[in-house]
């Protein structure tokens, strides 16, 4: 049986890096009892690289979380204008099943998870 979930909180506030020149602060964590899922807002600094891609930010909270990269959903990235900075929203799952039955279709194709 894996570990559930809400043991994995608090990293909340806490500094990453995701790559080199990408600091990645967690500024919002909560499970989602609901939806049975962590949602987390995102603050990446990235001054002297591009924004990160949804693949690079959707590995980084895998590994971080110890999930499978399949259970995560980058909602979204919007970089800051003007700045080296960008916001990002992203739900981890439990299961795959879970992901989904929640997540809408559009963002399914997107993900390459169903057609």
């Amino acid at each position: 049986m894996s570990i559930s979930l809400e043991m994995k909180l608090g990293n909340q506030g806490k500094t990453f890096t995701l790559a080199e020149g990408v600091q990645v602060t967690i500024v919002k964590e909560w499970y989602n009892k609901l939806l049975d899922r962590i949602e987390l807002d995102l603050h990446m600094d990235h001054i002297t690289t591009g924004t990160p891609s949804r693949a690079q930010v959707r590995d980084f909270v895998a590994k971080l979380y110890g999930v499978d990269p399949k259970l995560v959903v980058v909602k979204k990235i919007l970089g800051e204008y003007g700045r080296g900075a960008s916001r990002a929203h992203v739900h981890v799952y439990r299961s795959f099943e879970r992901l989904k039955l929640i997540e809408p279709k559009y963002l399914l194709k997107r993900l390459g998870i169903e057609a």
